[in-house]
């Protein structure tokens, strides 16, 4: 066992080294490469404006130095990784599917990177830009041209390494979390990058129509941001599919993929982009209404056009994008059920979106009141931009806040497994008593405030009136806070008072539908197989092993 243990720890030294090493050499080849390839194509194709003398001589070196020292340390220490292949522990490392991924990743942002300037210069000057304004003639579309290419090829070789170490899809706990990792942040990655584009193009376009309206005397800028932000939403929505592609591919081999906690963590994130981005310039276009309704802060036409083509823009990309991913959500949900994984990051997100919710009603309310009791003692024009930011947070906020408190209550209320869960959970708990501590010390400082003004002023202090603003306002701001702790004390209250369920019935209790249920039971039998597969290959290997000792022993 000692001897076991010992090789075990070598084992991981060795790899640390080999694949960190591997790694770093490939990215400084990958450079070199870059660098070799630019010059190629400036000093073959690009006659003028070429950096030529001391600068390229010392650039060309520069790379060729990289790239011959780096090349043979990867090669060699490739080698010394894929000495142990055979080994299944080797395969189902975790420090072997970083380097693999890590790489894939790098073979990304090459793909990426390339494939976006020349797409933008593409589009440039399909949309009659000048040659002058791009950099894809003369040189410019060879260098892009052969390193997407490169890219290419290293997520298509880094991919067939993967699927041939045997266990893509249905790897080992740790490994399996790294390729769920790496599929998460590049699909993310991917959105966010598609988000941006296409909220850019339709900036563009609003934009260009306002101008047209004021009579703008430039109506020809929109080539140069355009040609880019086309290349951002067609490579963020290709970067997007195939993401998605693969991790479905990875559902039908296994179907326990469908509700591993990696994948709902990105599912819910991709939620959150698309309602941020939805509700957010929601928010601010109902704020520039009521001034405008209030008759103040709307300033020129020209002016207003301007502030609202950027929230405007947001909307039609996060609707779209907070649908799909809600309703995706949803389908896999009551396709593979929770596991109880799945199920607390659902809960994490109700409570994180239900504190959002509360936090932007909690301040809307209160600048609803302040606009009030400014308006009552103050008159003027104070009051309005405050009750224009009130309204519109309020708007926002408590509908999100009722929506997912009560869906979360609703569950907490059943006095049964699934509620005794949802009570028990420490989401909630988290969420219930961060409320009411939030709302204990808003209370403190504001009651002590006010009872400090009545006392002065009792007093005599000729400074203070029972009739100010400022006492109002802490006034204000202590009955907000005071609704909001009791709300959350009395749940918590609630809580307390449901009768606690034996361990043995919690851990029994069955899903809800018969449908999840046989979700539930496929993903087990899935999980089995390939735990069943990975031991009949482990044996299988064991068994080799004596043979060729045998053999050897025969010669």
């Amino acid at each position: 066992m000692q001897t076991n243990s010992k090789a075990s720890r070598l084992a991981a030294v060795r790899r640390f080294y080999v694949y960190l090493v591997a790694f770093v050499s490939q990215v400084a080849m990958l450079v070199g490469v870059n660098d070799i390839v630019e010059m190629i194509s400036r000093s073959w194709l690009q006659r003028e404006g070429i950096m030529a003398g001391v600068y390229l001589r010392t650039a060309t070196a520069n790379a060729i130095s990289v790239l011959v020292v780096a090349t043979p340390i990867f090669l060699i220490h490739w080698w010394l990784a894929q000495r142990y292949r055979d080994d299944l522990a080797e395969r189902q490392s975790v420090l072997r599917k970083l380097f693999l991924y890590g790489s894939t990743a790098a073979g990304l942002v090459v793909l990426l990177s390339n494939a976006y300037n020349l797409t933008r210069d593409l589009g440039l000057l399909a949309l009659g830009a000048p040659v002058a304004a791009t950099e894809l003639l003369p040189a410019g579309w060879l260098h892009w041209s052969f390193m997407a290419v490169v890219g290419v090829g290293l997520i298509y070789h880094w991919h067939s390494v993967l699927v041939s170490d045997g266990d893509f899809g249905k790897e080992a706990s740790a490994a399996h979390f790294i390729r769920q990792l790496f599929l998460a942040i590049a699909g993310l990655v991917g959105l966010g990058i598609a988000v941006w584009g296409a909220r850019t193009l339709i900036q563009i376009g609003l934009q260009v129509l306002v101008d047209m309206v004021i009579g703008a005397a430039d109506l020809n800028w929109w080539r140069l941001p355009l040609g880019g932000a086309w290349s951002q939403t067609l490579i963020g929505l290709w970067l997007l599919h195939a993401i998605w592609q693969q991790w479905q591919e990875l559902v039908r081999i296994n179907a326990a993929e469908g509700r591993a906690v990696l994948r709902r963590i990105y599912l819910y994130i991709g939620v959150l982009v698309g309602a941020i981005a939805t509700l957010t310039p929601a928010a601010l276009l109902l704020r520039e209404g009521l001034l405008m309704l209030f008759g103040t802060g709307g300033g020129s036409t020209a002016e207003l056009l301007d502030r609202m083509v950027g929230p405007v823009s947001f909307i039609p990309v996060g609707v779209v994008v907070w649908r799909w991913y809600w309703m995706t959500l949803r389908r896999e949900t009551d396709a593979y059920g929770d596991s109880g994984q799945s199920a607390m990051v659902r809960r994490i997100y109700a409570y994180l979106v239900a504190a959002t919710g509360l936090a932007l009603l909690w301040v809307g309310a209160v600048e609803l009141l302040h606009a009030l009791i400014d308006a009552a003692l103050t008159g003027g024009d104070v009051w309005r931009e405050p009750l224009a930011n009130g309204i519109a947070l309020l708007v926002v906020g408590a509908p999100i806040w009722t929506i997912f408190w009560r869906r979360v209550q609703f569950v907490a209320e059943r006095n049964d497994a699934a509620g005794a869960g949802e009570r028990d959970s420490w989401p909630r708990k988290l969420y219930l008593y961060g409320v009411a501590l939030v709302g204990a010390l808003v209370l403190l400082f504001t009651l002590a405030q006010v009872i400090y003004r009545v006392l002065l002023t009792l007093m005599g202090e000729p400074t203070m009136a029972l009739s100010s603003n400022e006492l109002a306002h802490r006034l204000a701001d202590s009955a907000v806070a005071a609704v909001l702790w009791a709300v959350h004390l009395l749940a918590i209250r609630a809580d307390g008072r449901f009768e606690k369920l034996p361990d043995a019935e919690l851990a029994q209790a069955a899903p809800a539908s018969s449908d999840e249920r046989r979700a539930a039971l496929e993903a087990h039998i899935a999980w089995l197989e390939a735990e069943l597969e990975t031991a009949r290959r482990e044996l299988a290997h064991l068994e080799h092993l004596p043979q060729s000792a045998g053999a050897a022993k025969q010669a």
